[in-house]
């Protein structure tokens, strides 16, 4: 083999090197954005399971104190109305 083939021979093993590796690269790197992505959407999806959570709650709140109220309405007028003869 001539010190031409030689050149020749690693300038393709080192192209072929340098393509491998940007090629690696690349796809970690497309895996990292997907992950991150991911990510993101799964955390917006959680909040947004808070958020209506955080709703729910606050109608169970509104109703549980219209009750009470309702109740306490119930009860005052059940007092104000009992008569007492003699």
């Amino acid at each position: 083999m001539s010190i031409s083939e030689l050149n020749h021979f690693m300038t393709y093993v080192i192209e072929g090197w340098m393509l491998f590796s940007a090629g690696f690269i690349s796809t970690t790197f497309v895996a990292f954005v997907s992950k991150r992505i991911q990510e993101d959407i799964e955390a917006a999806q959680l909040q947004a399971a808070e958020e209506a959570e955080t709703v729910r709650l606050e109608e169970v709140a509104a109703v549980s104190e219209k009750l009470a109220q309702t109740k306490e309405k119930t009860k005052q007028s059940g007092t104000s109305s009992v008569s007492v003869s003699t």
